[in-house]
């Protein structure tokens, strides 16, 4: 059995949805919530049928919990995730490593040291519409891309209740750090890293965060992306598009209806090719039946194997030797980083950031 807490409930929209999805894992079983407001983990832990543990140490120290879910604000993370780290736990995160690239460097140091397996919980690249998506741009069915375009938005801060105005925007990071960074994360995936980062944010509802943003990313070829998010967006359905030398492809939501996972039925793809490309692009916009694997089975699964490796050898893995697919994961949580740094330095001094700059 693998035990598990839940480390904050800061959003406690995805902390709820974590919970049902590990309710589908019977191999898996939360044990404890802590938080460092008292009264909403106790609130969230009387909620969810579990003990609150009001001290963090406390609660890393116990020898039972194999693992962590740490859902807390963007500014919180990364001092949670070295805490759990320190103690040997295997951590998921909700949305981000950490908002600079320094202190994701610094706390990648002591998951790796740990050799715990750690992610950050990036959904939307399993999406159908977003694999098909990737497919596209390796596949040469487009050539070579120019331009993309990533749309990620709902209306949470226009219909919002004020606790989510005060627990979102009137923090250090808004709609960016949130719903913004799928469409960073989906773009790294397919184009990798840019050269450069130009950030346009707005206050809409007049809170301290950014709740409508925008920016472009630009790279040594020429291409540009460009991703979008919003808080104060109607029925905005998710958009994805792919301009290249050879064609283009056009996926997204067929409505506005904003979902944890777009399924196939929920998606819209079209994908057009210049005379031989044609039926290239055609094959590229097939999308798959069902979506991959979540980020919480393949970790849970790793869990379950560092366990055993650890039973049957008497000890975890060396240091410094974390399978292959796990340093792919705290990679890529470390270019987010990088990225969502860039890109609020830019919003902050209105320049365009280069990212070598950081370097």
């Amino acid at each position: 059995m693998i035990r598990l807490a839940l480390l904050s409930c800061w959003n406690p929209y995805h902390t709820r949805s974590f919970v049902r999805d590990l309710a589908e894992f019977p191999e898996a079983r939360l044990v404890a919530v802590w938080d460092d407001d008292h009264e909403r983990g106790t609130a969230h832990a009387a909620e969810f049928g579990l003990p609150f543990e009001p001290s963090l140490t406390a609660l890393l120290d116990r020898a039972d919990i194999d693992g962590v879910i740490i859902d807390s604000s963007p500014a919180q993370a990364a001092s949670l995730i070295e805490l759990a780290a320190q103690a040997g736990k295997h951590a998921l995160a909700d949305q981000t490593l950490a908002m600079t690239l320094h202190e994701a460097e610094q706390v990648a140091s002591y998951i790796r040291r740990a050799n715990i397996r750690f992610a950050v919980d990036m959904s939307l690249k399993r999406w159908p519409v977003n694999l098909t998506a990737a497919n596209a741009a390796r596949s040469g069915a487009l050539g070579e891309v120019t331009c993309m375009r990533v749309r990620n938005a709902h209306h949470s801060a226009i219909a919002a209740t004020t606790s989510f105005a005060s627990r979102f925007l009137d923090a250090p990071y808004g709609v960016f750090s949130d719903l913004g960074a799928h469409g960073l994360y989906l773009t790294h995936d397919i184009l990798g890293r840019p050269d450069a980062v130009t950030a346009v944010v707005s206050r809409f509802t007049g809170h301290s965060a950014e709740d409508n943003a925008v920016c472009v990313l630009e790279y040594a070829n020429g291409t540009i992306a460009i991703c979008e998010t919003s808080y104060v967006a109607g029925q905005s359905p998710f958009a994805i598009e792919l301009y290249g030398t050879e064609g283009s492809f056009l996926g997204g939501g067929a409505n506005g209806i904003h979902r944890k996972l777009l399924q196939p039925s929920d998606a819209v793809v079209r994908a057009y090719g210049m005379e031989e490309q044609a039926e290239l692009a055609r094959d590229a916009s097939k999308m798959p039946d069902a979506a991959e694997a979540s980020t919480l089975s393949n970790w849970l699964e790793a869990i379950e194997l560092a366990k055993k490796r650890k039973e049957s050898n008497g000890s975890s893995a060396p240091n410094n030797e974390l399978p292959d697919e796990w340093n792919a994961r705290l990679d890529d949580a470390i270019a987010l980083a990088e990225l969502l740094e860039a890109l609020y330095l830019s919003a902050e001094t209105g320049r365009k950031v280069y990212l070598r700059d950081f370097e």
